[in-house]
């Protein structure tokens, strides 16, 4: 924790709010006499302590969306995400008929969007399950389940934007298509009498799918899917003595289904310091159970000590402003790894948890934590747990605020922001402060 001088600017301030009274978004307006309305404002850019930590794993479990991609960041290094999910009947029970023969499997996956560079290719593999899932665990991103017989093994460019055409569909849907081996379908045909007379028989037999990506050393990109839309599903087309036809298998919000995620830092070319509350000019956010950032404000308190006087915080804005360009030699692509959409700010805990700050109970408007293009900023809003620092004094413990991505178990996005060692001075995270002094 180093201590810097303040930097104090006040007539600016001071002019803004001459014309009028009372701003509606500070808090404790309403509470102060007129004559110590907004006496002084600062803007606090060099007290805060920095550091980027890993973020260990989160509950993936019913996630909205499935991932699934191998990427390579000259800053995060390599990230391989898979995910896991059951697969059920479509009907009370399945007869395949006598003379059943599989004619060809797909699995079919409805895009929801996608993350990196689609112009080049990854390989995705499709596993079965041999492990039993149940619905009473929490599974987290870090979760893993034994797999049995590669049934796909497909190389691909995304196309997540173009629709495709099936089976005399004239609509067309943004879908991949994977070929499966049709001895999964002779397995199924073969096994009809034990593991089809109803679905709670075939997820007994048939334990789900994990649906993985071999590594590679291009960019690469990470696709987003959408399990529980009609369009995604296991499709067998098979003939029997009688008919030429096709079953198909789905995922229901009622089985499970869930995101895995590894992450190797040590291949990026420009490495991320972890656990490092020395030197930070710059910080890192990533989904997908990647990194956060902390930011502590070590000597807000004794500075408001000694005001020698009651500190009213009007406001306190804290203010992230996105890095690009070359950092540490490489290029931080916003092309390819583009900006979070938002981001969240939790109060930080003594045993590494979090827990909501105060004035994110006001409502997002105030609140804030949406990314600007414009300005190519992140501001929080967050004066009352400022003024709760003030009045718990200096010697009160402070673990400071953890800096997430939104979304982080459906979501690949990442951000790297000026931090407060920063050598662009004037874009290094800043908390700005609008306070009063009131007199007993």
């Amino acid at each position: 924790m180093k201590t810097k001088h303040l930097f104090l600017t006040t007539l600016l301030m001071l002019t803004a709010f001459s014309a009028c009274k009372k701003m509606p978004q500070h808090i404790g307006d309403s509470l102060q006499p007129n004559s110590s309305y907004i006496k002084v404002a600062f803007s606090d850019r060099n007290t805060i302590s920095a550091e980027v930590e890993r973020i260990d794993s989160l509950s993936t479990k019913a996630a909205t969306l499935s991932l699934v991609g191998n990427l390579n960041d000259p800053h995060f290094g390599n990230s391989n995400l898979s995910f896991y999910t059951q697969i059920g009947l479509t009907s009370n029970s399945l007869i395949w008929g006598e003379g059943a023969t599989t004619d060809s499997i797909v699995l079919q996956v409805l895009y929801s969007g996608y993350y990196g560079d689609t112009l080049t290719p990854i390989t995705l593999r499709v596993h079965e399950v041999t492990q039993d899932m149940s619905n009473d665990s929490t599974y987290f991103s870090n979760k893993t389940f034994e797999v049995g017989d590669e049934l796909a093994n497909f190389t691909f460019c995304p196309t997540p934007k173009t629709r495709h055409y099936y089976d005399n569909d004239t609509v067309g849907v943004n879908v991949l298509r994977i070929p499966v081996d049709n001895a999964l379908g002779e397995k199924f045909i073969n096994d009809q009498e034990s593991g089809f007379t109803s679905n709670t028989a075939f997820m007994n037999y048939f334990k789900g799918l994990r649906l993985s990506c071999e590594q590679s050393s291009e960019t690469g990109s990470i696709c987003y899917f959408n399990m529980l839309n009609t369009n995604s599903f296991l499709r067998v087309y098979y003939h029997n003595d009688y008919d030429t036809t096709f079953y198909d298998f789905n995922v229901s919000d009622k089985y499970i289904r869930f995101n895995h995620f590894d992450h190797d830092y040590s291949s990026a070319l420009s490495p991320i310091a972890f656990d490092d509350t020395t030197y930070n000019p710059y910080l890192y956010v990533q989904s997908t159970a990647g990194v956060r950032s902390r930011l502590v404000f070590p000597e807000l308190a004794q500075w408001a000590k000694d005001q020698n006087t009651n500190v009213l915080i009007n406001e306190a804005k804290l203010i992230l402003t996105g890095a690009n360009g070359l950092i540490s030699g490489y290029d931080n692509d916003t092309a390819a790894f583009s900006q979070p959409i938002q981001l969240v700010a939790v109060k930080a805990n003594a045993d590494n948890s979090y827990s909501l700050l105060p004035d994110q109970l006001v409502g997002t408007n105030y609140f804030g934590g949406y990314y600007d293009p414009d300005t190519d900023q992140v501001w929080f809003r967050i004066s009352e747990y400022v003024q709760d620092l003030v009045l718990a004094g200096p010697e009160a413990e402070n673990y400071g605020i953890y800096i997430y991505t939104y979304s982080g178990s459906f979501n690949a996005k990442r951000w790297i922001f000026h931090g407060p060692d920063s050598p662009d001075t004037t874009n290094r995270v800043r908390l700005e402060i609008i306070y009063s002094q009131i007199d007993d």
